[in-house]
């Protein structure tokens, strides 16, 4: 709960936002007047563009949810602006702003006044510093001392005490933010959003798909319901008045890629863009993707938009880790128009030229997106994707700690299962952290107490930092965590790759994949009916029974006496537990599952092919 003072600031918030003009361009300035408590204030119209200013409140040590930070995400729930420009006064939380407007994709202006000083502690410097770099452009009285000892040298710097400035704070605000009107073009877009188990996140895509910028009759929206236990008709058929859609029903699952190809059948526009069902693009976004082709012709082959958190999540912990932590996606060293290599196409976030991607098809159920990439850039020309950072979209499902712990194993595998397609992509550096030598030094740490309460005690292990004084003088939780939360990652992504790689070996030596699990184990018997389940000789299940334990089953199944739980991990290639043994070496030992449910880490070893809807 926001203390009461702070109340005043969100009704005033609110009640601004509603008298907000929905036309003209509308600028958010962030003033250095600090305050007992935030304030949002309208400071008049300029060529056009309508301003408002937000006070910083009071110095309290940055958390990633301070009053002031509170308010900005509010009033962007409310109001969408398109720019937004932080007036630096050297506190800390300042810095902190400019990461919440990165981070929703806005562009964003820095200015630094003259006889600003940087905040105190070098973890403080180094954290504005980083936020720097992620400004769109960074305005200066005298640039050179900032220039040198702050500012990334690709970062865009305005000196205004230069002649060659020469321009209104209205033409710099109207270059960052992009035309408001839809770009003339011929080219159609065909919408293909992939719906698996999600009514309601699938009800605001489609809800967001009405709120374009980009005339209705310009895109068609293909929405194909992957065999959900529950149709998604009930969901679609609203919106038929709405946008120029077309719903599929599949009476089976199938799988993400699968999916997508029957999508793209029911398409018919020049550039086709994927969605998931969790995706909410902003109002400008397809608008945004089509602008890019038209501006520059057949020198893009596709497009990677910018993807965040929702303004309403935008101050948790959990977007953090997601956005800024790397763990779910990361822009870092993006710049807007740049043009990135086959491995920028992400799916659910990118469109690709209809001509570009000719009789190609997704051909599998896991990292659809990265192997058709791969395999549209060995053709002669490559793919060259651009990133355009006005193309917005955000995310606000599945960003929770240990649903990115899971998904990061997820992912391990899906890389794994492209480098047994594609034998190239092992030395790749897009791979090369997720390959057998990276795992055995990690694995170690996967029993680390503290590791593990990042994703099993994630509200207590917060609440603990919140109250605990900071004797480092780092700025954010985040600062805090980053060393845990992005070694907990890696170790789940590459043990994915690794369990694949494990099962390939079994295989190749015309062997079942050997499952070990004591039988003292509550989950026993799920684990056996999944196994039950499994392809033919897919695998065998080990039962380990301790000293003065008896233990009868069925079917195919091995016991295995043990005098200690050493004997089981040694026997098996996989030990249906999360937990390695202190001392574990992946070399002589078996592996433990990635995070989840041990259920789905079994179904997603053994059943390839069913690696059904979205990674998240």
């Amino acid at each position: 709960m926001l203390p009461s003072r702070d109340a005043i600031a969100y009704r005033r918030c609110a009640e601004l936002a509603r008298r907000v003009a929905a036309c003209g361009w509308d600028v958010l300035t962030v003033e250095p007047l600090i305050a007992e408590r935030p304030a949002l204030r309208e400071t008049g119209l300029e060529q056009g563009v309508r301003q408002f200013a937000l006070d910083v409140a009071g110095t309290r040590p940055f958390l990633g949810d301070s009053p002031s930070e509170a308010l900005l995400a509010e009033l962007l729930v409310e109001w969408p602006v398109d720019a937004v420009h932080v007036h630096l006064a050297g506190e800390l939380a300042d810095a902190a702003l400019l990461e919440k407007v990165w981070l929703l994709g806005i562009p964003l202006v820095a200015s630094v006044h003259a006889g600003w000083q940087p905040p105190r502690g070098e973890a403080a410097q180094a954290f504005l510093a980083d936020q720097f770099t992620r400004c769109d452009l960074v305005c200066v009285a005298d640039h050179r001392g900032l220039q040198a000892d702050w500012l990334d040298p690709g970062s865009p710097v305005l000196d205004h005490s230069g002649p060659r400035s020469g321009k209104g704070w209205a033409d710099v605000y109207r270059e960052l933010a992009g035309d408001l009107d839809p770009p003339r073009t011929d080219l159609t877009m065909s919408v293909i959003v992939t719906t698996y188990q999600r009514p309601g996140p699938l009800h605001e895509c489609l809800a967001a798909l009405c709120r374009q910028t980009l005339p209705g009759e310009r895109f068609h929206v293909v929405v194909v319901d992957d065999g959900s236990a529950q149709t998604a008709e009930p969901i679609v058929m609203p919106f038929l008045d709405r946008l120029d859609l077309t719903f599929i029903r599949l009476d089976r699952n199938v799988g993400l890629g699968e999916a997508r190809n029957i999508g793209i059948e029911a398409s018919r526009g020049d550039i086709l863009f994927f969605l998931d069902d969790d995706d909410e693009p902003a109002p400008r976004c397809l608008a945004e993707h089509l602008r890019t082709y038209a501006e520059h012709g057949t020198e893009v082959d596709a497009v990677l938009g910018w993807t965040g958190p929702t303004a309403d999540r935008v101050t948790s912990v959990e977007a953090w880790l997601a956005f800024r932590g790397q763990v779910y996606m990361s822009h870092e060293g993006l710049r807007h128009l740049s043009v990135g290599d086959w491995y920028q196409f992400w799916g659910g976030r990118s469109t690709i030229r209809r001509e570009v991607l000719g009789d190609a098809r997704f051909e599998v159920s896991f990292a659809e997106d990265a192997d058709l990439a791969y395999r549209l850039a060995t053709k002669p020309h490559g793919l060259r994707v651009v990133h355009n950072r006005h193309a917005v979209q955000r995310v606000r499902i599945g960003l929770d700690a240990l649903s990115l712990m899971r998904r990061a194993g997820r992912v391990g595998q899906a890389r794994a299962h492209l480098a047994e397609r594609h034998p190239a992509l092992r030395t790749h550096p897009a791979f090369r952290g997720s390959t057998y030598e990276a795992t055995a030094r990690k694995l170690g740490r996967r029993a680390d107490a503290r590791l593990r309460s990042l994703t099993a005690d994630w509200p207590d292990v917060l609440e603990e930092l919140r109250g605990r004084p900071d004797p480092h003088g780092k700025g954010t939780l985040l600062d805090r965590l980053h060393s845990d939360l992005v070694t907990a990652s890696s170790i789940e992504a590459s043990l994915g790759w690794l369990l694949v790689a494990r099962r390939a070996a079994a295989r190749a030596e015309g062997r079942p994949l050997r499952v070990g699990i004591s039988s003292l184990s509550p989950l026993l018997g799920e684990v056996a009916q999944e196994l039950a389940n499994a392809p033919q000789d897919a695998a065998v299940l080990v039962v380990g029974v301790p000293p003065g334990r008896t233990f009868t089953g069925s079917g195919a199944v091995e016991v295995l006496a043990c005098d200690d739980a050493d004997d089981l991990w040694r026997a098996c290639d996989v030990v249906a537990s999360f937990t390695p043994l202190d001392g574990h070496d992946p070399a002589r030992h078996a592996l433990p599952l990635p995070r989840g449910t041990i259920v789905d880490s079994l179904r997603r070893l053994l059943h390839t092919r069913d690696l059904v809807g979205s990674f998240r």
